[in-house]
Parts: structure tokens; sequence; C-alpha cells
């Protein structure tokens, strides 16, 4: 009776897929350490070359820990760009994509006892997979390939189905949302309108969304956003703020637009919760043009920002480009980050004595829990709150990354009911 052990690494997606695993495997037993299973299964990620090599290394310990009675099953994207390499260096680990995994385990081992299913309240549900950009440095679309969209009755039963498990907090992930539908004529405010149309209570969080897939849907979205079933949260990843580094990158979207869409939807939103993705170090990046990228994240003023040393990929564009000195590439990211952490902590002081509802989501460290409010706000607890219920707090503190908040005198705990 098989024991499984996971490890899964990378983006949104990746994730979902890993809960598509777990769903599938839902017979087996999980368990939180490698020596105590019978299969070892790694989801890879390899968007940078560091992120590459911890995969090796990591799928290196797992392999050394099967040489008896073990089993490792490698998914994930280095699969397809590496095959041949972790086949000759691991001749004895299987590689698959993740939805060929369930099959196999299914055919060979038996699931496990008195299996105890987890109840978690929060999910991943995947629209879409690949892309329709043409970024010159990103590998990902090299593995992912072309667009393509599930249709939206088969997402809104599967929401529909995490949510009647147990799920409160849904995310809908894919490598750009933006996109979704564009291989089947349809958009992203669509399935946005049809999943919020059910009559259950949950919340839903919009994955990343590529600032070039924007323009002709802002409105759309706008209205969409309305939903109190949506968290007001974007994540739009800029890159740079040079006109110049984003023609070399093959970012399709000029930085005028991408403000004037970030001007409409906050004038519908004040609260919003921006994120953005910044990589520095690009082939070619002068210190006028950092200077343009730190000039646009003063203005931008984003409350959470991914910051990315920029690494070759090997079949990219970019990889044949005249790469800059890495202590340059390092002071510039540092720059970058102090910047951000002084905007995000002056952002955060603007909730100091506010009241709010928030959804417990996760349990935090030491007794402490992790709740997010309506506009996906990360607020900590003291004390051990039921998760999935709804608590009203004032924040007290804050931090760069986070609000501290106190449960109020007279608090309400709405146990959030599900509908049938």
């Amino acid at each position: 009776m098989a024991k499984i052990y996971v490890e899964t690494y990378g983006c949104a997606l990746n994730q979902s897929e890993m809960e598509y695993l777990k769903d599938a495997l839902q017979d087996y037993q999980f368990v939180y350490r490698a020596e105590n299973a019978d299969i070892l299964l790694i989801n890879t990620c390899v968007v940078i070359e560091s992120t590459e090599k911890r995969m090796f290394k990591r799928i290196r310990a797992l392999y050394e820990l099967c040489q008896t009675d073990k089993e490792l099953i490698v998914t994930g994207c280095a699969c397809k760009p590496f095959h041949d390499t972790i086949s000759s260096n691991f001749p004895n680990a299987r590689l698959m994509k993740y939805d060929q995994v369930p099959q196999y385990i299914t055919s060979f081992y038996r699931p496990g006892a008195n299996v105890t299913k987890e109840n978690n309240v929060r999910a991943s549900v995947k629209i879409a997979d690949g892309c329709k950009g043409f970024c010159s440095y990103c590998i990902v679309r090299l593995i992912r390939g072309e667009l393509k969209s599930r249709h939206i009755d088969d997402i809104v039963k599967e929401v529909e189905s995490k949510v009647e498990k147990g799920a409160k907090q849904i995310l809908l992930t894919g490598q750009d949302v933006g996109v979704y539908g564009l291989d089947k004529g349809l958009r992203l405010p669509e399935l946005i309108n049809a999943v919020t149309s059910l009559d259950r209570n949950f919340i839903v969080r919009i994955g990343m969304i590529n600032p070039s897939a924007l323009d002709d849907i802002v409105d759309e979205l706008i209205h969409s956003f309305k939903s109190p079933k949506i968290y007001k949260f974007l994540h739009l990843p800029v890159q740079s703020g040079s006109a110049r580094i984003l023609h070399l990158m093959g970012r399709n979207y000029s930085l005028s637009h991408f403000m004037n869409n970030i001007a409409k939807i906050r004038a519908e939103f004040k609260d919003l919760t921006l994120s953005t993705d910044f990589i520095v170090g690009f082939p070619y990046e002068t210190d006028h043009d950092f200077k343009l990228t730190l000039s646009l994240l003063k203005r931008l003023k984003p409350l959470k920002v991914n910051i990315t040393r920029f690494s070759k990929r090997e079949g990219t564009d970019a990889y044949h480009m005249p790469q800059i000195p890495h202590g340059k590439v390092k002071e510039r990211s540092r720059a970058l980050t102090l910047e951000h952490h002084r905007i995000a902590y002056f952002e955060n002081k603007k909730w100091l004595g506010r009241k709010l509802s928030a959804l417990a989501i996760e349990k935090g460290k030491g007794c402490s829990t992790v709740l997010y409010n309506d506009f996906y706000r990360p607020i900590v607890v003291q004390g051990e709150l039921k998760l999935g219920c709804r608590y009203d707090v004032i924040i007290s503190e804050i931090t760069p990354t986070y609000l501290i908040g106190n449960l109020t005198a007279n608090f309400t705990q709405t146990a959030i009911i599900e509908a049938h």
C-alpha cells in the first residue's frame, strides 16, 4: 500500500498541477518525510538558471534515497528540455507529464488504508496552459507551448467541486490568464462572470495577466471585479521601465498604455492591491534604463514586487545577447528591493487603525493565523483561528510585507455556511 512524498516548485500553475495530482491520488497516503515514502514525486521548475541547478540537486538527493525500495517520479518543466540529461544521470527515475502520473501510480501501486482526506480552504484551478507571448528571455513558453484554454463549463464544475469539498479561496491560474480563451473565441471576463455566478460562498484570486493582454478587456474586467467574490488584486508584470528594454525583451505593450490601464482600474478600486515583476540586468540595460525602472516603481507604488536578476536560458533569443557584469546586476537588484520595501511600508501604513473583515486561510508561525481581506492583504493575528471563517480585525501594526491585526473587542466570527 503505497505512501507518496511530494515536492513542488515554481509558479502557481505548477502548484495547481500538483493539486490535480493530489486530488487524483486522494486514496493514497501522503507523507511529510521522503524516508517514509514508497514513491517520491518532484514537480520541477527551470525558469532561471539558479532554479535549474536547485532542481538537479534535489533530484539527485531524492534519487539517492531510491536505490533500494523507493521509486522517483520527475514531472514538471524540467522533463522536456532536460529529458536526456535526467535520464542519463538518473536512469531509474521515471519522467512523465503531470497528467500521466495518476494512471502510472494506480496501475502499479495499491492505495493506502484509512487515508485521512485533507480539507484545504485554499485551492487552485488551472484555466489554460501555454501563452501567446514571444518574450526573448523566456524558456517557459518553449516548454508549455501554444495557448490551450479549458472550456468554461469544465472550469466552473471544477471550482464548484473544490468549494463543495471545503475550499473558500480559489486561484484561477495559467501562464498568462489574460489571454484565456483567445484560442476559443472567449475572454477572461466571461469566465470570471461564469465562476462568480455560482451560488456558493467563496472568493477568487485572478492569476497573472501580462500587460499586453489587458488593453482590450480592461473595461469588462473592471465590471467583473465588482463582484464581491473577486479579490481586488492584480498581478501585472511590467518587467522594465525602459521602452527600449521592453522592445528587446519582446514585451508587446507601451508603458503609457500600461499606466493608463492601472489608473483606470485604481479609479474604480481605490485600495487595489497591485503586484508586479521586474527583471534587472537584462542585456544592454544601461544605468539610464535602470533609472527609468526605478522611477516607474516609484510612480506605480505596487504593494508586491517580484525582482529577478536576468539569467540567460539556452534556446531563447536573449541567450546570445551580451551579459551585464554580475556585480552591477546585484547592485541594481538591491537598490530596487530597498525602494520597494520603502514603498510597501508606506502603503501599508494607510491601513493602520482600520477595521475590516478578513478570511482565515492558513496557520502562521507559532500560535498565529494568516487572514486575507477583500484586497488580498495578508493579516497576521495571534491565536489559532478556525480556517475558512471570517473575522473582524483592527490593524494595529504593519511591516513591508504584511499587516498585523487584533480581533475587535466584540468581534464577529462568521462561519461560512455552504449553500445547499
